[in-house]
């Protein structure tokens, strides 16, 4: 990414009420960009391509005009105005302002604005003119208003997180203030005049609460797209420094929020849309139907790549006033280990640190709704730019949440805390003092024990696997296990990712093994492999994923996402040959390189499995690779074929019906969105029938069998 990308993903944070989704505008630039820089008049200019892909040209007229088009393009953006030096502030110029004339015919997602950077603090900022076929930075309430040169604008502000900036990566705030009304039209040729007062802005945004003491490093008069074409002629920019601010603006500060009759200021059902809720870091939100603590809605949380990427919404100070108390609540439930510890966090300024107080937190069992309650918390005095999240305690399960409330004090309940999985004696530890008592009672020794704390793999009895699986979870928190101060995943037992883990599959029930080739896709909640992953993690089951090593390029979240749900992570080489017609070198190297490929992402050995790509092998891939288990399938669903999602369905069932899916490894692939449909489908319909579906090496262990290293196995015989 670099500068102007906008790109449609939440990226940050409002500090205020909302979200906003764009991408950062920055200076770093690939060897295979397309960038041409330089001043012409006293002004700098630029225009900049990612990876050269598609068309953009850029001329250069007099006095910062120019003109400029896109098309089949990634990202780009052409520039020009005035690079600052970062020596003063804002208020030490006298004012600044823009007087331009552009006609501009954005087709797709483009927008042309006032852009720049400050420095002491890193702040990127937009003022956004006009724009195409979405409106930065898709946010629908603000914090407050500006309205200068007979226009009204919108303020917000969002947050970078590790980003490309002006120093190389760092955290830093955008602040945007975006025109309400659109002179543009897109896919049209709209002629635009007139004049933005920039110091205007910035006076809005100081009042609003922004930090607006940073330097000033450059201002520009910016044209960008991002997937899409376009042109535009900039036929003025007559940027005007210390000469007044060119408006008498002006600003609304945001109007106060008032209780409703249960005294909330916000009660998020997601009936109706996200409401301002966002995903937090390297995460995917999403609005969907599924099993909802009330209603029919519920947001997913998924793509998470670290334990504080969650969920968050931002809070005005002019309702949630610093120094004053209220009560918050969020319903949160996950569906992908035994238990999960859930918390539910304000992060704010203070005197210009960033602070982290816990508002509420609690332990839920896998498919339980638990409550992140504090009905009294008390917002930290001088705090500036609050945003509310959740997140897990040190976790990248994915989760979901419902029924989000933040009223007067005392308008919501305590929540009831959870007794952590695996504290049997309820002593709010987890540690060596709850194994034995544990051990005793399956021994018959009389130890009283809690039973919902006990039942480690949730499956209605105590038993010697709740004993190994209570043992790991000590062992994984401290070596010393009478220690009560361990420290670590306590209580949290993750079955084993990626690998043989068959204490959740009922022996006696019949199984197969659906396999999927080809990613990755990426994490976006609507792509064909998170529709595929969330409806195996949504029935309770794990499926194995053959990942060709060239594929996944920038899609590795997805990747970790799947070892994280415990879908096994196996071998489909690294560039997808046909095995068969190159040498034992090239063989090798194929499937060794991919496996370095998935350790790197998931951090761990992945499944030794190799799926041969076109289902093809020869006496030399079976000598080379003699200590890998070859896979093919013994059904194949055709996807790959054009299948329809219903033709793959019925494969399916009259296999079940004539008795051949019973045991077997069945073939698809996650890049189609039939297959995708079809399993949503499968998953609860043979969970219904009294079938699972398991990760193939599952399949062979609990049966008893061998795969085979050198061999080609097809079905679990």
């Amino acid at each position: 990414m670099k500068k102007g990308v906008i790109k449609k993903f939440v990226c940050g944070l409002l500090t205020g009420l909302m979200f906003a989704m764009s991408a950062p505008a920055t200076p770093s630039v690939h060897a295979a960009d397309q960038q041409d820089r330089g001043t012409k008049d006293g002004y700098d200019y630029e225009l900049w391509n990612q990876n050269y892909q598609g068309t953009a040209t850029m001329n250069v007229g007099s006095n910062g005009a120019f003109t400029c088009s896109w098309s089949g393009i990634e990202n780009c953006l052409f520039r020009t105005g005035k690079k600052l030096g970062s020596t003063k502030k804002y208020g030490d110029y006298n004012g600044m302002y823009v007087d331009y004339d552009v006609d501009y015919e954005p087709k797709g997602n483009s927008y042309m604005c006032v852009y720049g950077w400050t420095e002491n603090p890193t702040v990127e900022y937009y003022i956004v003119e006009a724009w195409g076929s979405w409106r930065p930075p898709g946010a629908t309430n603000s914090l407050g208003t500006v309205e200068a040169n007979g226009n009204k604008y919108d303020i917000y502000r969002t947050e970078r997180v590790n980003q490309p900036s002006i120093h190389g990566t760092e955290t830093f705030y955008q602040y945007w203030s975006v025109r309400q009304d659109n002179p543009a039209v897109n896919n049209a040729k709209t002629h635009i005049e007139g004049r933005i007062s920039i110091s205007k802005h910035f006076d809005a945004w100081a009042q609003a609460g922004l930090d607006m003491s940073g330097t000033m490093y450059e201002v520009a008069l910016n044209i960008e797209g991002y997937q899409s074409n376009g042109s535009a002629s900039v036929n003025k920019n007559g940027l005007v420094i210390g000469e007044g601010d060119g408006d008498g603006g002006v600003v609304e500060p945001p109007k106060p929020v008032e209780p409703d009759e249960n005294g909330y200021y916000f009660h998020s059902t997601f009936e109706d849309g996200e409401d301002s809720w966002a995903a937090r870091g390297d995460a995917s939100v999403a609005v969907s139907g599924g099993s909802a603590y009330e209603g029919s809605k519920l947001m997913s949380v998924t793509g998470r790549t670290d334990s504080w990427n969650g969920v968050a919404k931002g809070l005005s100070t002019s309702t949630f006033v610093p120094g004053s108390s209220y009560g918050f609540s969020v319903m949160a439930m996950q569906n992908s280990t035994a238990s999960e510890d859930f918390k539910l966090t304000l992060q704010c300024t203070i005197d210009g640190e960033e602070t982290y107080h816990t508002v509420a937190e609690n332990t839920g069992a896998k498919g339980e709704w638990v409550q992140l309650s504090n009905p009294s918390f008390t917002i930290p005095a001088g705090a500036l730019n609050l945003i509310l999240y959740v997140e897990t305690a040190d976790t990248t399960t994915n989760f979901y949440i419902d029924e989000a409330i933040g009223g007067i004090e005392n308008c919501v309940t305590a929540g009831e805390q959870k007794a952590k999985l695996g504290d049997v004696n309820l002593d709010g530890k987890v540690d060596g003092s709850d194994l034995k008592a544990l051990e005793n009672h399956v021994l018959g020794r009389g130890d009283k024990i809690n039973f919902e704390t006990s039942d480690m793999d949730s499956d209605g009895k105590i038993d010697s696997m709740d004993v190994v699986l209570l043992r790991k979870a000590v062992s994984s928190g401290s070596s010393d296990s009478g220690n009560s101060g361990n420290s670590g995943n306590q209580g949290n037992y993750t079955p084993v990712k990626g690998g043989v883990d068959t204490s959740w599959i009922d022996p006696s029930k019949p199984m197969v093994a659906i396999s999927f080739d080809d990613g990755a896709v990426g994490t976006s909640p609507t792509s064909s492999s998170m529709r595929i992953l969330n409806a195996l993690n949504d029935s309770g089951f794990h499926a194995t994923f053959f990942y060709v090593g060239n594929w996944i390029g920038n899609n590795q979240a997805e990747v970790k996402t799947a070892y994280d749900m415990g879908m096994e992570i196996a071998n489909h080489t690294t560039s997808h040959p046909n095995l068969s017609e190159i040498s034992a070198s090239e063989i090798r190297s194929e499937y060794d390189q991919c496996a370095a490929t998935l350790k790197g992402i998931i951090g761990t050995e992945p499944s030794k499995l190799l799926r041969l790509p076109y289902l093809a092998t020869n006496s030399t891939v079976q000598s080379t690779l003699s200590d890998v288990p070859l896979i093919t399938c013994s059904i194949d669903t055709q996807d790959w074929n054009n299948a329809s999602s219903q033709q793959i369905i019925d494969t399916i069932k009259n296999a079940m019906n004539d008795g051949s899916l019973r045991n077997s490894i069945v073939l698809c692939h996650e890049t189609y969105s039939t297959t995708a449909e079809a399993m949503e489908y499968l998953c609860p319909y043979l969970k219904s029938q009294g079938w699972q579906i398991v990760t193939i090496s599952d399949m062979y262990a609990v049966n008893g069998k061998t795969l085979n290293n050198g061999q080609v196995n097809s079905k679990c015989n």
